[in-house]
């Protein structure tokens, strides 16, 4: 029959010290992987952001491209904006992702950018549609002045907007390189890629 002594605390330590040190093991281990799990979840927001931004960054500048060739403010001049637009759409379905990216000053500057370049890109577009209006009510008969006064309002909207489309663009680079560092990669591979499947037809001719 196994007798315990109350007064031997040595199975009695034993067992506590055992309990301690798992105990002390789970939280570590915990931690551990915790810090794993949230650096995958950075590094995984960051490719995400950093391809966005990479995206903004070649399309803008085939925008630019675009309005000095031809017809500054042609078909397919909006419809490179339009692209633009849609990669910033990209973002809103995403939005949440962002929080996983541990640095505040980096997700304050790329939502601030990201949500300036897709209310400058609407206004570029609604310009264009504005535009569009205005020569379609001189056609039908509308006072010439008062649809003139339209067009001009709406050009110098478009061109205005279009210039600080330009401007938030520059903004984009430096984001770049910080989504660089936490992805562990460059972006110019997309910038490439980009440059090799989408060709403005003035390119192409």
């Amino acid at each position: 029959m196994l007798h315990l002594d109350a007064t031997d605390p040595g199975p009695f330590l034993g067992v506590a010290i055992g309990a301690v040190l798992a105990t002390m093991g789970g939280l570590v281990g915990g931690q551990i992987e915790n810090r794993l799990n949230r650096k995958e979840r950075e590094k995984s927001a960051a490719l995400l952001f950093g391809e966005i931004l990479a995206g903004l960054r070649l399309i803008t500048r085939m925008a630019s491209d675009s309005r000095g060739r031809g017809e500054p403010y042609g078909r397919v001049t909006l419809r490179i904006v339009q692209a633009a637009l849609r990669e910033t759409q990209v973002y809103d379905r995403n939005r949440e992702t962002l929080f996983s990216v541990r640095d505040p000053d980096l997700r304050a500057r790329t939502h601030l950018l990201l949500a300036q370049m897709s209310l400058t890109l609407e206004s570029v577009l609604e310009a264009a549609s504005a535009i569009r209006a205005a020569d379609e009510a001189r056609a039908t008969g509308e006072a010439s002045d008062h649809a003139a006064e339209r067009r001009a309002a709406a050009e110098s909207e478009r061109a205005g907007s279009f210039d600080f489309m330009l401007e938030l663009a520059a903004e984009l680079p430096p984001l770049i390189v910080r989504y660089e560092a936490l992805a562990g990669q460059s972006f110019d591979a997309t910038d490439l890629a980009l440059r090799g499947a989408v060709v403005t037809p003035s390119a192409a001719a």
